[in-house]
């Protein structure tokens, strides 16, 4: 056997050639790791990192919009209690014993508001009003109307008068034993109630600042009639304290 001859043949040999040329990897390729592709991402760079001024931007940037957005619902909260009291119904505390024996000092109540600007209200109804120039300071050092709670006894077209220190509406007197201890008041002569006025007295007849104090002596205490846009609402029920719930008659 002659050991100089080409185990392969001519078309061997051409084969096994082809084949290490096309080859994708010589000897001296080099793969990329694994942990090289994983830390480039896709952009092939590393992120920016934040420096202690950036940080802190963001933080104020965070506390300015976190302020805001405090401000923002104390305001609508706000607002939704002006509604809520201006056109559905508000609480109310009594003050005084002027509606005795119907209410109590320090009774909290519940008050409709919006029945009174859709209907008015009728003779009989317990009332939230104002009065002529009666002003009180609130908590806030905020100068508002003084809020009094009465019985309307009187509508519009109805006649009043006071004659010997009784009151009369319509001709008929207005629970003439209890007026004996209330202070004495000038005579006036009958007047017919406007479209748009009442007469509101205090179930405690003789102890009531209300509608009876007119064309006094001294004009700054003066109450009279009152007008539709003084009275605030209906006085419904008393909500406290729990063991006096009850509606208002």
């Amino acid at each position: 056997m002659d050991e100089n001859r080409n185990p392969y043949s001519p078309n061997e040999q051409e084969s096994a050639d082809n084949a290490r040329e096309s080859s994708p990897l010589s000897a001296n390729a080099q793969v990329p790791s694994a942990d090289s592709a994983s830390a480039q991402g896709d952009s092939g760079a590393l992120p920016p990192e934040e420096n202690p001024s950036q940080k802190r931007s963001a933080r104020a940037k965070n506390i300015k919009k976190e302020i805001r957005e405090w401000v923002v619902a104390l305001a609508v909260a706000v607002l939704a209690a002006i509604l809520i009291r201006t056109f559905l119904f508000t609480l109310i505390r009594v003050d005084g014993e002027s509606m005795l024996d119907t209410l109590h000092n320090n009774e909290r109540l519940f008050v409709t508001v919006l029945d009174v600007k859709l209907s008015g209200v009728e003779r009989g109804d317990v009332v939230i009003c104002h009065y002529p120039n009666r002003y009180s300071t609130n908590i806030l050092g905020i100068e508002t109307q003084t809020n009094f709670v009465k019985r309307v006894v009187g509508v519009p077209g109805d006649v009043v008068e006071r004659k010997n220190n009784i009151t009369y509406i319509n001709g008929e007197a207005l629970d003439p034993l209890n007026f004996q201890y209330y202070p004495y008041r000038p005579d006036y002569e009958p007047y017919t109630l406007g479209e748009d006025e009442y007469f509101v007295v205090g179930d405690n007849r003789y102890n009531s600042h209300d509608s009876r104090d007119w064309k006094d002596d001294d004009p700054s205490q003066d109450v009279g009639p009152i007008t539709g846009d003084m009275i605030v609402g209906k006085a419904r029920y008393v909500i406290w304290p729990i063991d006096a719930w009850r509606a208002i008659e």
